[in-house]
């Protein structure tokens, strides 16, 4: 579909529409493409023109994970709505797969071939995709909200709290609603699966400005947000797939910057509202990561390496 199609039947901006097709296909994997970023692509051609598609087709048209049976009765419900073109070219893909020379045992064999995502799935227990529909109504209202909250040591409180966004933290696999409330120091964070109820709430409480809310989105590493800005610097050793990931992981960050060293290495530096995720974050790169700065990160994380040495009991001179 067009970039101009797809926005037209959102609602939304194409720009807007743009920016999320491009975060689905570079952080959540999805085989997505542009015509933009063909090769024969004219470089004068205009953002409504530009045509967006899936490039795997068992993502488009998931026929390989259907049983025999039901690809047969799929097959006969699209024959009788041979009319409409889309349906046509379904039924097509359907014949294809259901190649009738071959036995049962072999069309079960390909058929049975999948995309297999691995970790954990996005709506978890706590975290149910109609939970999350009715905090979005919220959220697109403005409509304030009163919440019971438990923290991890299990202690609950009711607080208000106008909704300003959803947010999905991958690194974490959570669903986080950020509320905000002037009285209350402006944004919290509450992660879903942790908000044990919620109604409309009496109160008056207002919605932050769009432009405010996506500030604050993007400061965070994660979804942290527990002080003033922090200037933080860490150098990647050249090792395999090192500075690959962690450019990938780092793409979204509009502070970022890359200094690119002699001996191969990157240092990467960024400005974010606490660092205790980003650290997290940076120790899971083990030995290829050294962080520069700030003071206190970079002995926090000298002294959870020596922790780790301590429990392997290596004497280190």
């Amino acid at each position: 579909m067009t970039l101009a199609e797809l926005a037209e039947r959102c609602g939304v901006p194409a720009a807007l529409v743009r920016e999320d097709l491009i975060r689905l296909s570079e952080y959540c994997r999805a085989p997505l493409v542009s015509s933009l970023d063909a090769p024969d692509a004219h470089e004068d051609s205009s953002p409504e023109e530009e045509v967006w598609s899936l490039a795997s087709t068992y993502f488009s048209f998931p026929i390989t994970s259907l049983s025999r049976g039901e690809a047969l009765t799929l097959l006969r419900i699209l024959r009788r709505a041979d009319g409409e073109s889309a349906a046509a070219s379904a039924r097509k893909k359907v014949e294809r797969s259901l190649d009738l020379t071959k036995s049962p045992a072999e069309v079960d064999r390909a058929l049975g071939r999948r995309v297999v995502k691995t970790g954990r799935t996005m709506y978890g227990s706590g975290q149910e995709e109609s939970r999350l529909d009715a905090l979005e109504k919220f959220a697109s209202d403005g409509t304030a909200l009163s919440i019971i909250y438990e923290d991890t040591r299990g202690r609950r409180t009711e607080r208000d709290t106008c909704p300003a966004a959803l947010v999905y933290d991958w690194r974490t696999c959570a669903w986080y609603l950020y509320g905000y409330n002037p009285r209350d120091g402006g944004f919290r964070h509450f992660r879903v699966d942790r908000i044990r109820r919620f109604w409309p709430s009496s109160k008056s409480l207002p919605a932050p400005d769009s432009a405010e809310v996506d500030r604050h989105v993007r400061s965070c590493w994660g979804v942290e947000c527990t002080g003033p800005p922090v200037a933080v610097a860490v150098r990647f050793a050249n090792d395999f797939n090192v500075i690959e990931r962690m450019r990938a992981d780092t793409a979204d960050r509009q502070s970022a910057t890359y200094e690119e060293c002699a001996d191969g290495s990157v240092i990467y530096r960024d400005i974010m509202p606490g660092y205790n995720e980003f650290r997290t974050w940076v120790l899971s790169f083990g030995e290829s990561a050294e962080v520069l700065a700030p003071k206190e990160l970079r002995d926090s994380v000298a002294a959870s390496v020596a922790r780790v040495l301590e429990r392997y009991r290596i004497r280190v001179e």
